[in-house]
């Protein structure tokens, strides 16, 4: 199910291969990196490459806990996809998380940078 609640939302052109809910960076792929710079989540599965893909750039959206994450922290990207609890000095912090989740569950974000 998508979930996603827009106040500025963003058309980009992929450069990779993404389900709903993925997060994406400035270069039009999926983030696979900690603590990397986050462009928005994909509203959308991108499965063609150089094919247009809706982004939430500001607003809410649902997506995969990496590790446990509290509600009210700020989140940044994980390696294994999706958001992690930011540690003690974070780089790309990008969003509050909204709800509480488990490791692999999903969780509310407000991307508010």
């Amino acid at each position: 199910m998508q979930y996603h609640h827009d106040v500025l939302a963003w058309t980009a052109i992929s450069s990779g291969l993404f389900d709903a809910n993925d997060l994406v960076g400035f270069d039009g792929a999926k983030v696979a990196a900690d603590d990397a710079p986050v462009m928005g989540a994909a509203k959308h599965p991108c499965t063609v490459i150089g094919d247009p893909v809706g982004l939430t750039l500001i607003g809410i959206a649902r997506v995969k806990a990496a590790g446990a994450i509290t509600a009210g922290s700020r989140v940044v990207s994980a390696a294994a996809g999706g958001v992690k609890a930011a540690g003690a000095s974070p780089v790309n912090d990008f969003a509050t998380a909204l709800t509480s989740a488990a490791d692999g569950e999903f969780v509310d974000i407000l991307i508010n940078r």
